[in-house]
């Protein structure tokens, strides 16, 4: 009885033992599959089609770095780092995409695009220059090159790129028009007038054209026609960069500031990583009194160009009219000045500089005091200057080709916004982009 008890106890224990050392299988889990570079790329050109530039920017940065040998990823990222302002990236995109396909011509436009757009003119010249060992008679290439060469003023080899063009491929209009504001460029406006008045033979729908023989009217001081080719340049291309400049510059120049408002508002639509229209604007907004919007305009070119010393000294000549402000006008002061002493505005920054100091020390009783004697001051320069000068757009007529009439009075000398063409690859669904300078690019699709 007793050894049966044993066994009984034993046999539990053994019982116990087993279940105590033999858990259950855990249950089965899924293995997570991480998303390859092409499908990433997939899911970015998707969110680009719906023109969601956020999601596409983080799904192709991501792509890149699971396959870094995705050319077409980082050319797309850059186009959406353009579309968003952010040059800088959009540089490194372009040069990844360069470092993993060296012959991917989209990405070489774009590229010099960009290192022009911020001012790397060296740069971009020795992209094209490389990429014409390999094919020497691109009429891309040559075009673009060309347009470097003449904004570093290196007017003698801009003009043998496009001869060279012209060589074999004899009916570019585009290389004309560069030619055209080479010679502009160098004061010789009979020849640079020829020149486009063939390329107005070859494509006569060409807004590009008729802006630059705006530009040599304007230049020889005949304004209403100017304005008439850059009005009928709008005509032929609404989307014209360069075209909107000029009339926005006139207007500006005829003090009709709300048209130059308007035309420089879409000129900044259309070219929004320029700093430019956004500067032209920031002076037209000045001119309609409105504070406000030319201060965001002013900061929308330091975003853009960090030292744009005209955007600086506006800043500051806005906030010194705001007594609540005179610290950040001393600020903006101090920081134009500190950009050397061979600026037009330097003695008169300096000046101005003591006069908001003054203010400062005085306090707001005297200042208010300093502040309407200065008000005072400049309505009465005002009424003196502006006497008779008032106008609008709308009495400029244009006037035909070959008839004579002397200058407008009343006008300032307007700035001159040319129309060069680069051609080739260089951004979504073709569309051309007209440039400040006359660079002008025509736009690439998209790579898939």
């Amino acid at each position: 009885m007793r050894n049966s008890k044993f066994g009984i106890a034993a046999l539990t224990a053994a019982l116990a033992t087993a279940c105590a050392t033999t858990p259950p299988p855990p249950a089965p889990t899924e293995e997570v599959r991480q998303e390859t570079g092409e499908e990433l790329f997939e899911k970015g050109m998707q969110a680009i089609a719906s023109e969601n530039w956020e999601a596409a920017k983080e799904a192709l940065a991501l792509a890149t770095e699971r396959d870094p040998s995705l050319a077409n990823a980082f050319y797309n990222l850059g186009h959406v780092h353009e579309k968003l302002g952010e040059l800088a990236a959009a540089q490194a995109a372009y040069e990844g995409a360069l470092r993993a396909d060296p012959n991917h011509k989209g990405a070489i436009l774009n590229l010099g695009r960009v290192y022009r757009l911020r001012g790397r003119l060296a740069e971009a010249a020795e992209l094209y220059e490389k990429a014409l060992e390999s094919n020497e008679f691109d009429v891309d290439y040559l075009n673009n090159l060309s347009v470097i060469y003449r904004l570093q003023k290196r007017y003698a080899e801009a003009e043998a790129a496009l001869r060279k063009l012209l060589s074999r491929t004899p009916k570019n209009p585009d290389a004309y028009k560069n030619l055209g504001l080479i010679y502009f460029d160098q004061g010789n406006l009979r020849l640079a007038e020829f020149v486009l008045v063939e390329a107005r033979k070859l494509d006569p729908e060409d807004a590009g054209i008729y802006n630059n023989l705006g530009m040599i009217a304007l230049r020889g001081g005949d304004r209403r026609r100017a304005l008439g080719y850059f009005q009928q340049a709008v005509q032929l291309d609404p989307d014209c960069y360069s075209c909107h400049m000029n009339v926005g510059s006139i207007a500006l120049a005829f003090r009709d500031y709300q048209a130059a408002s308007d035309s420089f508002a879409r000129a900044a639509e259309l070219e929004p990583n320029r700093y430019e229209p956004h500067l032209m604007h920031a002076f037209a907004l000045e001119g309609l009194k409105d504070g406000e919007a030319a201060a965001q305009a002013y900061e929308r070119v330091l975003a853009l160009r960090e030292n744009e010393p005209e955007a600086i000294y506006g800043l500051a000549e806005l906030y010194a009219s705001q007594l609540n402000q005179l610290e950040k006008a001393k600020e903006y002061f101090e920081r134009y000045l500190a950009l050397g002493s061979d600026l037009p505005r330097t003695e008169k920054a300096r000046v101005r500089l003591q006069l908001v100091e003054g203010r400062i020390a005085a306090g707001a009783e005297e200042a208010a005091r300093l502040a309407r004697e200065e008000e005072e001051r400049r309505k009465e320069r005002e009424r003196r200057a502006a006497a008779g000068q008032e106008g609008s757009l709308e009495d400029l007529d244009f006037i035909p080709e070959g008839m004579e009439e002397g200058d407008d009075e009343g006008f300032d000398e307007a700035g001159e916004f040319g129309e060069e063409d680069l051609e080739g690859d260089a951004g979504f669904e073709g569309e051309a982009e007209e440039a400040f300078d006359g660079a002008g690019e025509e736009d690439a699709e998209l790579e898939n």
